[in-house]
């Protein structure tokens, strides 16, 4: 009751109404403008973020966060989470290392439902949102954002962890409205990110949070078969995105007999850009395209389990440090096939 919080004033907000199909732990485009539009009109300094299971209200989120934007001067300040070695795998297989690799900036959740936000970047960011969803796009990326503004961003570690919801998504879901709307921002995006080589890292203020305990060792044995049917089932599509030698790759590691199942990380950062440059070609439906994606990611999931199973999570950490260089070292490749696609056409 307000009575009761006199530092607090609450504002009644009325959210739009969400897609069926939307991610429901993924806020649109359109919340995010009306979220902005409210803080410009109220006049503050700096916007917070949280998440839609307020996790971080439960922890010391909001002072770190916040004072690096009132006292630091930092534009955006974006987590960093503690996550076990099979936590945010998404992210950390995709999210994170392409868009490092495309825009010159080493933030770690560069999709996170929590961060905070200086007001100076609240009236560009609400121009940005509107061409977004004029465009159809709906995922709001903050970190990317920043980047092609060039805008000071730094990162805290919190001690927030969300769970994600026992009913949720299916896999398919999440890689077409995640990887799709990246996809979609490189095309818009291509003349900045075709001119940016390596990336710098941000200044990551705090003390790292202690991963969580191990839980039970990942199976792989359905990963596995759905990336071995996926290579009997999807070769007619996936021969219209990838290069003869990718698929001469794939077709080695489909192998029933394969002993020791390695997906390597050039092979990996290769199909990741093959299959942004499909998306932007429209070589096929871009929905057929990021669903053929899916038993490939889940080919990647198998390799790392199997790779990281007995190490500890620093070990588990540098091991994805190396796949975000590997992105970093295959952008030249990304640049040829954008740049000359016939080129590389069978």
């Amino acid at each position: 009751e307000p009575e009761e919080t006199p530092a607090l004033r609450f504002v009644p907000y009325a959210p739009s109404a969400a897609s069926p199909e939307r991610i429901p732990w993924l806020p649109t485009a359109n919340t995010y403008q009306t979220v902005f539009a409210m803080a410009r009109e109220l006049g503050v300094r700096a916007c917070a973020v949280i998440g839609f299971d307020l996790a971080a209200l439960q922890t010391n989120f909001l002072a770190p966060m916040m004072t690096a934007v009132l006292e630091k001067g930092c534009e955006l300040v974006m987590p960093v989470y503690a996550l076990g070695k099979f936590d945010g795998l998404l992210n950390s297989s995709i999210y994170a290392p392409l868009t490092r690799a495309l825009y010159g900036r080493r933030v770690r959740f560069p999709l996170a439902p929590d961060f905070c936000l200086s007001s100076t970047m609240i009236p560009e960011l609400e121009l940005a949102l509107q061409r977004a969803i004029a465009q159809g796009q709906s995922t709001f990326w903050p970190a990317t954002e920043a980047a092609i503004r060039d805008c000071t961003i730094c990162q805290v570690n919190v001690e927030t962890r969300h769970l994600p919801p026992a009913d949720g998504v299916d896999l398919t879901t999440v890689l077409s409205q995640t990887v799709g709307s990246l996809y979609a921002d490189m095309t818009t995006h291509a003349a900045l990110w075709q001119r940016i080589r390596g990336a710098q890292a941000v200044e990551t203020l705090g003390v790292p949070g202690a991963p969580p305990a191990d839980g039970a060792p990942a199976d792989t044995t359905p990963m596995l078969e759905t990336f071995q049917l996926g290579f009997r089932n999807l070769q007619e599509v996936w021969s219209l995105v990838l290069p003869p030698v990718t698929l001469l790759e794939l077709k080695r590691l489909a192998r029933p007999s394969t002993a020791r199942f390695h997906l390597p990380d050039e092979l990996w950062v290769r199909i990741i850009y093959d299959f942004a440059l499909a998306y932007r070609l429209r070589t096929i439906s871009r929905a057929h395209l990021l669903g053929a994606l899916t038993p490939l990611y889940l080919g990647w999931v198998a390799s790392y389990a199997l790779e990281v199973g007995n190490c500890g999570a620093a070990e588990a950490e540098q091991r994805l440090e190396k796949l975000a260089r590997a992105y970093e070292e295959g952008k030249p490749y990304l640049l040829s096939r954008w740049r000359w696609p016939d080129r590389f056409n069978p």
